[in-house]
């Protein structure tokens, strides 16, 4: 929905625009009421915001917002990973699938 809005918006020549913004593992409010304290890998909800109007502002519209535990490069494997699960007709999150686990890992390390 996101990417025919944008489209829809840059056809129309709107003074708008959308971005699809994946966070990464952001500690927020909701978030609190379960974990206390911030863990380490997370993000705080300033520093995810910070990221996605920079991105914004470079004209981004996939915006894959990292963490103090995956980077962007992980990201962008594990997306690609995704794509080949629709691709190739795996089952959803076959990264996780017993049968995929060494595809996954030897995939996720590679250049």
């Amino acid at each position: 929905m996101t990417e025919m809005l944008a489209h829809e918006l840059r056809e129309a020549g709107a003074e708008i625009s959308a971005h699809l913004f994946v966070p990464g593992f952001t500690y927020t409010g909701m978030i609190q009421k379960f974990m206390p304290e911030k863990p380490a890998a997370a993000w705080s909800s300033d520093e995810a915001i910070d990221y996605l109007l920079q991105r914004m502002s470079n004209g981004d519209f996939y915006i894959l917002c990292p963490d103090n535990d995956v980077s962007e490069a992980r990201d962008r494997k594990r997306v690609e990973w995704t794509l080949g699960d629709i691709v190739h007709n795996r089952p959803a999150l076959s990264r996780w699938h017993p049968d995929y686990a060494d595809a996954f890992a030897a995939h996720e390390v590679s250049e």
